[in-house]
Formats: structure tokens, sequence, C-alpha cells
């Protein structure tokens, strides 16, 4: 009889490698590992070897395998791994469909992170490739979230390409591989660990007979193993003095001939079990079995005994389950067509009957291939309305099946068709949401399903930030004759926001202006939110920023009144931006802090992005460098994580503009050049977003020509786009200077009539003042007005913005002889370049202070004696909380920040100190304390 020594038989070098991982785990680290290989190879026993070695190590184990039929069906893949073997978890969580899949994946991750504070978790998955959409969801959130804690993840899979929401599976671990990962390939074994493994099998030495039988399994241990099983009960095998050899005629050619030759000796009803179970496609109870073989579950007593002793099933709790996945789909494979569309169809409604998810009911009556009555089509339409809202890649499946298998006539059909692509596109699935629509639309729609069609293809497309595709659909959609008012208000918000990317606000404002108006009079409330906060982005870029902040006021009241989709606008977001050009930060802080909350609560994957990417530009301007890069960082990771691609290309720039003041430029440029790949890939941006911080990267490189190419839109842009002024009070100052180191006074001039434009249209922001005074005085060369700059700037936020003054006046003050006045300025500006970790900037200023004679006077920072002098102050705060025991949700709301925020904190955190766990990290906390 075969052991489970015997079937790991030639994996020593991968079993070592997972112990590996295993035994970092139990001392406290986290991990993931995709162990991969073909059907049979061994992966199953591979992570059964490991949970024996984690229960040895008092390593806590959840294991489960991911079923056919998971995939219909959200959270079940995780459930089943939770539920059955770490009830302490709660999965009451996951099951909670209330609630949105983020804010319920947020929520398990905090409990994990508590469970492991007590005992650290193997989390172990086989053939992971079939996990449902909201499981390859939550691993990709969780896996890297609880990297810094003892859970370590064994994904195993299946490789191969894979469509539909499987696809879903397989590129979320592709993703996990991405980022650090380890792979674990099983290969087929060797002619020495096949001979071993027929010696273990058999409990004999194979002779040339075997072995020469043995290499139609290609290596394949599960396949082997069958095969010589099926010939020792044919009795096709003889040992003599412990030497197997193969005897008689009639030899199973392969895996198939033997499954079925076992399969033969099975009673009629036992039989009759193992093939209801291969069309349940996942473990089964005896009553559902009953139920589709219409018998009782008492009668089926006897044939479950039969079917385990003899092997053909497996006892798996209060269910019944294939010993392997490859039994399952030769016995679904060996039954007839009509024979298998009887059992789906009376499956459908056996699981409904048990009050199983529509979404399984559903697919068996996809799989029984004639679901054509309206009975069956009430059972798709509601399994599509249950899933659509958490998990909506399952729901286009499901609508793609249903076309396929509905007639072409059906007066359902049109809509159908305009539902499929919008559930493709809300999956991330856009080119074949575009494909299909484009298909349809060909075709011919009446003017309300065309609406609904574009609507949904032009929302998926605008968050996958492909700003020309969405004008040219919102266009063809408002262009139509017979479309509601209510859509067209949909489609000119959408619209609005594609036109925010244009050098002509215009047409956004006028799109935003519409959207707002139809979407009043109809009651299409989100449609109104969303019109007026284009608004508001067209208030900011005109410099009117008390409109900017009134009108998203108006989209906030609005949204917290009408509730529902309304509030999934989020106008808290652009409040926030608003506030924050007005030099509010204190108050948009706070509309932040809350809007995320609200976010988060909500689910609203699209918005995650915006947050951090807002909130990075809030830090930034109070010059909170390393703040704002682990903000920006975090919307990296949200965008990847979420396949949410709209802000990537912003994120990148600002991250480049971080590392420029860093003095990073290697930095920089791969940031910058990754969002300028993205950008000729079909993204859309502004110029704001990756022109603006390529010609500051020129610039610091001394291509004053190269910089000046690349902000030809923004120069032209003057004064009618003024947004870049108003998201960051020193770029006018910034173009001034870059447009006189190139020779070019006309586009300095410009720089400073609009910086200036900026200034008289919001006379109580300070910043704006300063700023215009910074810009004329470096334009003119004016020691007067560079003067009343930093007057200016005395109670201003914006602290790289004031130290910017500080250095440009002190330059005048040296120039006129004012040598001590320079010296006081420029030490003033230094401290403050300091302060936000701006290492060139404080370069360039030390070496100017070393040029007037004032080595004395340097504030340099103190030399670094260690590791923790490396810490910023942010990271420190979160290092100690943690370190305290609390997770990273718990820090995050101590913190006011975002557990992606957190994230980005501590991997920092850890790399700095050289510790890959929060235990190693609690012990050097407590050995630096102790010291200090």
């Amino acid at each position: 009889m075969t052991t489970k020594i015997g079937l790991l038989v030639g994996r020593d070098g991968a079993l070592r490698e997972l112990r590996t991982a295993l035994v970092r785990t139990a001392d406290g680290a986290g991990g993931c590992v995709v162990v991969e290989g073909p059907a049979g190879i061994g992966k199953s026993h591979l992570l059964e070897a490991l949970a024996a070695e984690a229960s040895r190590l008092d390593v806590a184990v959840a294991s489960s395998r991911a079923a056919e039929l998971d995939r219909v069906t959200p959270f079940a893949t995780l459930l089943r791994v939770l539920r059955s073997h770490v009830p302490r978890l709660g999965v009451g969580i996951l099951e909670d469909s209330e609630s949105s899949a983020l804010w319920r994946v947020d929520q398990l991750r905090a409990a994990m992170e508590h469970q492991v504070r007590d005992r650290p978790l193997l989390v172990l998955l086989d053939d992971a490739r079939l996990a449902d959409e909201l499981t390859a969801l939550a691993l990709r959130v969780l896996v890297p979230a609880l990297a810094s804690s003892p859970v370590l993840w064994v994904l195993a899979r299946r490789p191969g390409p894979v469509r539909g929401v499987a696809q879903t599976a397989q590129e979320a671990i592709d993703w996990l591989i991405g980022e650090g990962a380890r792979r674990v390939r099983l290969d087929p074994l060797d002619d020495e660990a096949v001979a071993e493994l027929c010696a273990h099998t058999l409990d004999a030495t194979p002779d040339r007979t075997v072995l020469k039988l043995a290499a139609r399994c290609g290596g394949n241990p599960f396949l082997l193993c069958e095969l010589l099983t099926a010939l020792r009960q044919a009795g096709q095998l003889r040992v003599d003095d412990g030497q197997a050899t193969v005897v008689g005629t009639g030899l199973p050619a392969d895996f198939l001939s033997a499954v079925h030759g076992r399969l033969s000796d099975l009673s009629e009803r036992v039989r009759r079990l193992v093939d209801a179970g291969a069309v349940l496609a996942r473990p089964f109870t005896l009553h559902e079995a009953a139920g589709l073989l219409g018998c009782s579950a008492v009668s089926l007593v006897p044939a479950a005994t039969d079917a385990v002793t003899s092997g053909a099933l497996v006892d798996h709790g209060d269910e019944l389950a294939f010993r392997h996945e490859l039994v399952r789909e030769v016995v679904y494979g060996a039954l007839s067509g009509p024979v298998r569309s009887a059992l789906h169809r009376e499956a459908a409604t056996v699981l409904q009957e048990e009050g199983r998810s529509a979404v399984e009911a559903a697919e068996h009556l996809v799989l029984c291939g004639r679901p054509g009555t309206e009975r069956a089509k009430e059972v798709l339409t509601k399994a599509v309305a249950q899933v659509t809202p958490t998990a909506p890649g399952t729901a286009a499946d499901l609508t793609l099946q249903m076309l396929e298998l509905f007639d072409e006539t059906d007066a359902g059909r049109p809509r159908l068709v305009a539902d499929a692509v919008r559930l493709l596109a809300a999956a991330g699935r856009v080119e074949q949401a575009v494909e299909l629509g484009e298909q349809v639309l060909r075709s011919g729609l009446d003017a309300p399903s065309e609406a609904a069609l574009l609507i949904g293809l032009s929302e998926a497309l605008k968050h996958a930030g492909r700003n020309s595709a969405v004008i040219d659909y919102t266009d063809r959609g408002l262009s139509r004759e017979g479309v509601s008012e209510m859509a067209r208000a949909q489609l000119q918000a959408i619209r609005a926001h594609a036109l925010l990317a244009a050098p002509d606000l215009s047409a956004a404002q006028h799109a935003g202006a519409e959207a707002a108006k139809l979407g009043a009079r109809t009651g299409q409330h989100a449609a109104t939110v969303f019109g007026m906060v284009a608004c508001s982005v067209t208030a900011q870029a005109d410099g009117s920023l008390d409109e900017a902040v009134r009108r998203a006021r108006e989209a906030v009241r609005t949204a917290d009144l009408a509730g529902g989709e309304a509030s999934q606008r989020h106008p808290r977001l652009w409040l926030g931006r608003a506030l924050a050009a007005a030099d509010q930060f204190a108050e948009a802080d706070a509309v932040f802090e809350l809007g995320q909350r609200e976010a988060n609560q909500l689910g609203t994957a699209w918005s995650q992005p915006l947050w951090h990417y807002y909130r990075a530009e809030l830090r930034m301007a109070a010059g909170r460098l390393d703040d704002a890069n682990a903000e920006a960082e975090a919307g990296i990771r949200v965008c990847e994580q979420f396949a949410v691609r709209a802000l990537t290309v912003p994120l990148l720039g600002l991250l480049g503009q971080v590392s420029i003041h860093q003095a990073e430029l290697s930095k920089a440029r791969e940031h910058l050049h990754r969002g300028q790949a993205l950008l000729a890939g079909g993204l859309g941006a502004g110029p704001e977003d990756l022109a603006w911080r390529m010609a500051l990267l020129a610039e610091a490189r001394g291509q004053p020509e190269a910089a000046m190419e690349a902000l030809t839109e923004i120069y032209d842009g003057f004064p009618h786009r003024l947004l870049l002024l108003t998201q960051d009070s020193l770029a006018g100052v910034q173009l001034v200077r870059i447009a006189q180191r190139a020779g070019a006074e006309a586009q300095a001039k410009a720089a400073a009539s609009a910086t200036r434009l900026l200034a008289e249209r919001n006379p109580t922001v300070l910043s704006l003042a300063g700023a215009a005074a910074h810009a004329e005085g470096l334009l003119h060369g004016d020691l007067v007005t560079l003067r009343y700059a930093v007057q200016a700037y005395r109670s201003s936020p914006r602290v790289l913005a004031k130290a910017s003054a500080l250095e440009d006046t002190a330059r005048a003050e040296r120039k006129a002889g004012q040598r001590s006045a320079a010296v006081e300025l420029l030490r003033a500006a230094l401290g403050h370049y300091q302060s936000c970790g701006a290492q060139r900037d404080a370069t360039r200023v030390a070496r100017r202070l070393n040029r007037l004679g004032a080595r004395r006077a340097l504030t340099a920072d103190a030399p670094v004696s260690g590791p923790w002098d490396t810490l910023t102050e942010s990271e420190l705060r979160v290092v100690r909380l943690v370190a305290r025991g609390l997770t990273n949700r718990e820090t995050a709301s101590r913190l006011f920040l975002s557990p992606h925020t957190v994230d980005s904190h501590l991997r920092h955190s850890f790399t700095k100190l050289g510790v890959n766990s929060r235990v190693e990290l609690t012990r050097q906390v407590l050995v630096h304390d102790r010291n200090d």
C-alpha cells in the first residue's frame, strides 16, 4: 500500500524550502509560497506533510481545497478554509452580505492579526486556481497586509491558461509572486525517483517490466500509484523474492483506463452515489446526493460506507469528497450527455431546496445545457442580482453563459447584453467588455439599452484611466435620440470627469453643470453629486478657490442627504483637496479622515487610490515628505490590488517629485518613466500629473531645454488653467526659474502673471500672496518683493514653499551686499529643508552657507549612529505602537491613517532595522529602549 512517505519521493528540495518558510513563521515572520505543478504531481501531499510539520511546531493550521463551483459563490473558498479549521476567526464577518466586500476583508484582517499574536498560523489552499472572485481579492489584500505577522500562506495550483473568474484567481496569485511570494515548481519525477516510488507502492523492487509500464505515467506520482494499484487489484502483478513483475494481458494503457477499471468493480448503488458527487463538483452531504438521486439519505448510508472503503470517496468531516480532483474529472467525463444534463437540472432544484446560493443553482442550470424555461430565467436572474454587488466578474460570467443559452429573439436579450458589458467592465475585464460592447452596438440596440451599456462601459473605462475612450462613448450616448434625461445626467457626469484631463476645462465645466442640473431634475442624485465635484475642480483650475470649496460642500450635503449611490461618489475627496488649496490643512485632513472611513465601510474600491493621492499631496505641501511618500506608495499598492489604474500615473508622478526633493534622482527617474509607459499604453492624465514632474526631474539634472519641452502644455494653459498653481503653490516660482534658465522670458512672465492672478482671486490665502511675490521677485530680481514674500509665508503651512522663498531672498540679499542677512535667511531655509527631509535642497543651501564662510552656523542633522537614527518620526510612531502589540488596523486608527499607509511605514522600518517580523521588531524596541 502506498505510504505518505512514498508519495513524497523526489520532493526533498521542495519540502526543505517549505519547512524553512514554516520555521520562519514559527519564529514570527509571515510569507507566501506558491506550489505549482500539473494535476497528480504531488502538491496535495506536500501540503499535508507541511501541516503535520506545523503541528509539531505548534503552528495552527487552516487548510482546505478550492472546488469547481467555488467560483460562483463569493468568499466560498476562504470561508471553507476558515470555518473548518480556525473557528476563532469569526467567519461570520465574511458571511455578512449586508457589508461591502472590502470592509469584510478588512475586518477579517484585523481578526487574523489578533489571533496570530498568540499562535502562528499556516493557511493551506489547494487548487487555488478555482478560488472565487472575492477570495482572490482577499488574497491580494491579506497576504501583503499580514506579511509582518506570523502567517504563512501556501497556495497550490495547476499552471496553464484560464478564462473568466478562474482568471481572477490565477492573476491574483501571479501578482503575489510579483510582490515577492516564493514559487516552488514540482517537476515530473526522474527515473530514480520513479523506481523508488514503485518500490514504496509495491513493497518490492520493481523489475524492468514494471519500470517500462511506469514510464507511461510521465513521472506523475499520482497516476503511477493509480496504475500500480489497478494492476495489483487485477492480479497483474506478481512479487517473488521481493521483486515485482508485470504478468498477464490486457494491461491498462493509462490512468483513465485504470480508473475506469476500478470503477467498474463498484456496485450500482455506489456508482450512482459517485456520479452524483461528480456532478455536485465539491464536497457534498448525503442529503444533497439523496435529493439528486431521488431517494432517502438513510438508504445511501451503505453505499457511502462502501464508497469510502473502496477508496472511491473519502470522508470529509460531515461531507464526502473525491480523493483527487482527477478522479472526479474522470467520473464526470464518463457520464453520457443526457445523464449529465438531467443530473445538473435536478441539482439546481435540490440546491434551492437546501437553501444553497442561487448562484450555485444557476451554475447547474447553465451546465445542464437547456435552461430556457421561465423558471430557469428567474433563477439565473436572481443569481446575477445576488452576486453583482460583491463579485461582478462572477455575475459577468453567469450573464455571458445566459446569453449563449437563451434564444436570439428573446425580448430581454438586449438589456442582458448591456448588463454583461457593464459587469465585465466593472470587473476590470475592460478589453472583453469593449469587444462585446462594440459587437452589440453594431447589431443595433434600442435607446434605453444602448444608454445603459454606454454608461456602464464609460464608467469602468474612466476608472481604468482611459479618458479618450470615455469621451467617445459618452458623446455617442448623448447624441442618441430617445435617451432619457436620467441617463443623460449619468453620461454627462462621467464625461465631465474624463474631460478634467483636457487642457481646456470649459467642456468639463459645462458637462458637470449639465449633470448637476439634469440629476437634480430627475432625482439621479449620484449624477448630481459627480457633476458638482467636476464643477468644483474646474473652479479650482480657474483659480476660484472659494467657489471650489462651496461647490464641493454642496456636493457633500447632497450626498449625505440622498445616501445610496450618491454617497458612493465620495465628494469629500474633492472638498478636502479644495480646502488644502486654500491653506485650510487641518480641516482638509479631517475631511479626508472622515471620508476615507466612509469609503472603507462602503467598500468603493475606485476611490481608495484617490484618498491616498490627495493625502499625499497634503503631506508634501506641509513638508512631510516621508509621510507623502508612504501615502503615495500605499496608493500604488491599492491600485495594483484592486486593479483600479486611473490614479497610477499621478501617484507615480508624486513619488517622483518626492524623490527629487530627497536627492534620489535615479529613483525619481524610475517612477516617472514607469508613468510615461502607462501613459503611452492608453492611461489618461493631466499635464499636472506627469509632465510637470518630468520637467522637475529634467531641471534637477541640469536640462532646462528638456524641462521647457515637457512644460509646453502648462505654459500654454495660462491664464485659463491654474490647476497646478492651486495644487502646488511653489510651482509658479519653479516655472519662472526653469524658464529663466532656458532663456524663455515670455514663459517666465506668463508663469509670474498667472501666479499673481491666482493670488488676486484669493486675497485671504497668504500662501498664494507669498507665491505671487516670490515669483515676481525672482522674475525681476526685486529684493523688496522677495522680502515681502518671506513675510507673507511666515504663517503659511507650506514649509517647502516657505524655505524656497527664504533661499531666494538670501541670494538677493547676498547680491545686495547684505551677507549677515543672507546667512540668517539661509540658516532658516536649511532648518526647514532638513525638517522636511528635503536632502537635495538642504545640501544646496548648505553649500551656499559654506561659500559664505558660515560653516560653524550649520545646523546639519546629527550624524547617523545606527539604523534607529534613520527612522522618521512617523515610522517611529508606527513602530512603537506595533511593538506594544497593536494591530495595523489599531495603529492606523490611533494615528488617523489608513492600514495601507501603516503598511508602507512598517515596510520601510523593517528594511531600515533589518527585521522581517513583528516579533523581531518588538525585541529591537525593547533592547533600544533599555539602552537609550
